[in-house]
């Protein structure tokens, strides 16, 4: 996955109100110190733990939108030990779809009539990615983006999430009706070696995870490689 413009280097100033962070840049002749940051949109809703912290060097895309509020979004973020990590977990399913049509997730394998967002069900729900397998299986499939790194170990969630458990309830049933079910944590953070559950930031999910496993629902992570100028999927990492 591309970025459509290059990205505008920056340093964080803060995170805050979930959706907004405050940023500076030296060569901004308008934003040239953290006493006169500009606000920029802050596309995650999660706690960002380790992502977010001040003077962090961060990339930011140019919407060119003079009407819209806040014309950047915070898209990238390095750690002070060099790590890259995507903090827009909206690419998250961009970088799967093209992982899926490469066939790069082997256990999942090449999938025909691939499609994204596609409602389904008596109550009409949303699946990240719905495709057929080698044997004309449906799949459904749901992305979650990993950003939490502690010792090079990736975890999801970074904090409680009940959309995350009712996704995964949708893909048992999924499984109790004869179809494939699937999650893909998609690593966006470039000190992951592996991914699991976090049950020490929610241990609902990591229980219904578990359950999830014994009754079919598969579970894979994938590596990215994370640049200014896009995020790549460049092969699978071991998922627990």
């Amino acid at each position: 996955m591309q970025f459509d413009n290059p990205l505008r280097e920056a340093f964080l100033v803060r995170r805050y109100k979930r959706f907004l962070a405050d940023v500076y840049h030296p060569d901004w002749p308008e934003h040239p110190t953290p006493e006169q940051a500009l606000t920029v949109h802050c596309p995650n809703t999660g706690a960002m733990t380790g992502c977010a912290e001040a003077s962090m060097r961060v990339w930011l895309s140019d919407s060119s939108n003079s009407k819209r509020k806040y014309r950047y979004t915070w898209e990238l973020a390095e750690t002070f030990s060099g790590a890259r990590i995507c903090v827009n977990t909206q690419r998250a399913n961009a970088v799967v779809g093209e992982a899926l049509q490469n066939a790069l997730c082997k256990a999942i394998g090449p999938l025909d009539n691939l499609r994204a967002e596609q409602r389904y069900g008596y109550d009409n729900r949303r699946i990240d990615w719905y495709g057929n397998d080698a044997q004309g299986r449906q799949i459904f499939i749901e992305v979650k983006s990993v950003t939490l790194a502690e010792q090079q170990q990736g975890y999801f969630p970074d904090t409680v999430s009940k959309r995350a458990s009712e996704h995964l309830h949708n893909l048992i049933d999924m499984t109790g009706d004869g179809h494939r079910a699937a999650v893909v944590y998609c690593v966006l953070h470039s000190d992951v070696t592996s991914v699991q559950a976090a049950e020490h930031c929610d241990p609902a999910y990591a229980a219904l995870a578990a359950e999830a496993k014994q009754l079919g629902v598969e579970f894979y992570a994938l590596e990215t490689d994370i640049t200014p100028q896009g995020i790549y999927a460049i092969g699978e990492l071991p998922s627990k």
